[in-house]
């Protein structure tokens, strides 16, 4: 499963679940727990999205969309897609 980070704290019962289960992992080989964290994208990583997202392939043409899209959505990716679709409808 996934969650944010930032909504889960020490006292969420998702923290204590998490936890048993590393217990559970160092006590048999039986359980495989993986955490990876991802973190927003920077600003070049939302221009090469957008670029994607629009079959561009000169990043100067976007240049002040990325700039917009990067400070309106802080790099979370579903925010930045849902900007981009916003976008296209209006």
């Amino acid at each position: 499963g996934c969650y944010r980070s930032n909504e889960v704290d020490g006292t969420h019962m998702l923290s204590g679940s998490i936890n048993t289960f590393s217990d559970l992992q160092n006590q048999n080989n039986l359980l495989c727990l993986t955490q990876i964290e991802l973190g927003n994208l920077g600003r070049e990583e939302v221009t090469q999205a957008i670029m994607a997202l629009l079959s561009i392939d000169d990043a100067s043409q976007i240049q002040g969309l990325a700039s917009i899209c990067h400070r309106r959505t802080m790099g979370n990716p579903f925010f930045l897609l849902e900007f981009v679709k916003l976008l296209e409808e209006e």
